[in-house]
């Protein structure tokens, strides 16, 4: 009896096994098509954020080819779109990074992002006016995104209308007082009514707050100059060519700046040879080195006049 009934135990412990490996089996198999069809999803999520990954980190090239395979599958994609909007806009094909904006635009009609890059892009094409309107509509979108009121700002001052690019700008710098971005752009607009002592303390105020900016500090030695205080220009480029040796714009700056403003001859055919030394076919360079040397041998004969006529003596021979 005791045998008879371990039996039927096991048999029942069996079919019981059976019946919830059937069971188990059985939602295995209703869960497999999700299963089958989110890897699908998965692989193009993981490849969006790939493509941001690579963006973010300045790998355009690596990017490009993810961006378009990912334009081609999803073209209906809101975020695929902006992908490749910033992607062409970073690497400079403005027509192409205007396409995928506007396509941005049609998918998403109230966000600001497009509008704001789309009036950055027109800008650079000379299209103030278009800049102005896009601009605007940011502004009217949101009027509290500092981006937008940036780029209002910056389409105003490119079609002149200055007066309301002072407003915007005023008004920028009463919410923001110590941005660095918004101190800059002040300064360009005071730079624009030709107020060049206003424009050196906000791009003092900028450059302390960005230091890192050193096209900010070739401006400020630009704004010294128009005040005449070439001295305190030649400190600032010196010091932006100290932490960049290979500055062009701040060698040239420099060079200019000792043959037209100091009249030092022999300093600017240095900063000249110096350009030459990196870019020996720099044309500007050749010319400005050899006007130099003619100035130069000007200003000793120029000189030995004088003590001839002073003394009566020749000099030198």
């Amino acid at each position: 009896m005791l045998c008879q009934s371990l039996r039927l135990s096991l048999c029942l412990s069996l079919c019981l096994s059976c019946g919830s490996l059937q069971s188990v089996s059985a939602l295995e198999s209703e869960r497999r098509p999700s299963l089958q069809n989110s890897p699908k999803l998965n692989q193009i999520d993981l490849e969006k954020a790939e493509v941001s990954r690579l963006l973010a980190e300045g790998a355009l090239t690596k990017a490009r080819p993810l961006v378009e395979d990912l334009l081609v599958k999803r073209p209906g994609d809101l975020e695929v779109a902006l992908l490749g909007a910033r992607l062409y806009r970073d690497i400079g094909l403005t027509s192409m990074a205007i396409v995928q904006y506007e396509r941005v635009r049609r998918l998403s009609p109230d966000m600001v992002e497009p509008l704001i890059e789309l009036s950055s892009l027109h800008l650079d094409n000379l299209s103030s006016a278009l800049a102005v309107d896009l601009a605007e509509d940011a502004v009217h979108l949101a009027p509290g995104n500092k981006a937008a009121r940036i780029a209002l700002v910056k389409a105003l001052i490119a079609s002149q209308s200055l007066k309301r690019a002072r407003e915007q700008a005023d008004k920028l710098l009463v919410t923001f007082p110590y941005d660095a971005t918004v101190l800059h752009l002040a300064a360009e607009v005071a730079q624009s009514f030709n107020e060049s002592e206003r424009a050196v303390g906000l791009l003092s105020q900028a450059i302390e707050k960005a230091p890192e900016k050193l096209s900010w500090q070739i401006e400020l030695s630009r704004a010294y100059q128009e005040l005449g205080r070439y001295q305190s220009a030649r400190q600032i480029l010196e010091k932006v060519l100290l932490k960049e040796p290979v500055n062009f714009e701040a060698l040239t700056e420099l060079a200019h700046l000792y043959e037209f403003d100091l009249g030092d001859y022999l300093s600017a055919m240095k900063v000249y040879r110096r350009i030459l030394e990196f870019l020996p076919d720099d044309a500007s360079a050749r010319a400005g080195a050899e006007r130099c040397l003619g100035k130069q041998a000007d200003l000793a004969l120029w000189l030995r006049g004088i003590i001839y006529r002073a003394f009566g003596k020749a000099v030198g021979h």
